[in-house]
């Protein structure tokens, strides 16, 4: 049987996590780690459209989610181990890996059961909600309950992205091409909230301090957090990691704070120069 021993006076249950590459997670070990999962994207690489000049096109990569064959062979394997598999993937109104997962839950018949969740973010708003659900098992909670604080928990995720290379959102369909282009060569820095899983946008600043200011005034809606985290592209160009450590150690000492680098998957879905920043708020 997977997992440790169930602890309180929960019986032992046999359940995993199914979770997609765009989730980071806080900790490297954390509780029930061995019982999470993850199904990769593939790295596609192509040519930018380039702007029209003779200047060589670049190379970009681009995602390939999982498939629904990709999901239905990861469901015949975890069913050898697992009673009950979770799957919590990135919000389905940023990919089509829910509808995937989805889609191979409905036609999977073996004695496992499948339950299939969308997140409604991503990056470390994903893991998050990983890293609790895996902690709830790892407990020996009963499968009902495990979905239900990963439901009860989905709307207390809070993220913002800052991302000035909208160029990534038009390829994947998000905005016109034409109108992101001219937006990257006004050196606009745009910032978008998620709100029930949809990339929505909130201001619109033009330096690095201004978006500094706009990720406290963000921070300072909330009275007590239970966890912060920042994620910093991969590109010098991005806001500094440390006044924001400093700002949130002095305003929540209580609260673990946590730096990241943009994942690659992420990096591929909205630009390398994106940041982020996620707030989960206690819930009960």
């Amino acid at each position: 049987m997977a997992g440790g021993q169930a602890s309180g006076n929960f019986p032992m249950t046999n359940v995993c996590i199914l979770t997609d590459s765009t989730a980071q997670f806080t900790q490297a070990d954390f509780p029930g780690r061995e019982r999470v999962h993850i199904v990769p994207f593939a790295f596609q690489t192509r040519l930018s459209r380039g702007d029209g000049s003779r200047q060589p096109q670049d190379q970009v990569q681009g995602l390939i989610s999982p498939s629904m064959e990709d999901f239905t062979q990861y469901y015949a394997r975890l069913s050898h181990e697992y009673d009950t598999v979770f799957v919590l993937t990135l919000s389905s109104q940023l990919n089509s890996t829910y509808k995937s997962a989805l889609s191979a839950a409905e036609l999977y018949n073996n004695h496992s059961k499948i339950v299939v969740i969308d997140s409604q973010t991503t990056s470390v708003g994903l893991g998050l909600l990983v890293q609790s659900a895996a902690a709830a098992a790892a407990t020996g909670a009963p499968p009902a309950e495990i979905e239900r604080k990963m439901r009860a928990s989905i709307p207390h995720i809070y993220m913002l992205f800052c991302i000035p290379e909208l160029t990534f959102l038009a390829k994947s369909g998000y905005m016109d091409y034409s109108q992101a282009l001219v937006a990257e060569m006004m050196g606009i820095l745009p910032i978008y909230t998620i709100e029930e899983g949809r990339l929505a946008p909130m201001e619109k600043v033009r330096t690095q301090r201004h978006l500094f200011e706009s990720f406290l005034e963000f921070i300072n809606e909330f009275d007590a957090p239970a966890h912060i985290a920042l994620v910093r592209g991969t590109s010098h160009n991005t806001i500094r990691t440390r006044p924001v450590r400093q700002y949130v150690g002095a305003t929540f000492p209580d609260t673990p704070f946590s730096e990241h680098v943009l994942g690659p998957h992420l990096a591929a879905l909205f630009g390398p120069q994106t940041t982020g920043l996620a707030i989960m708020e206690k819930s009960e």
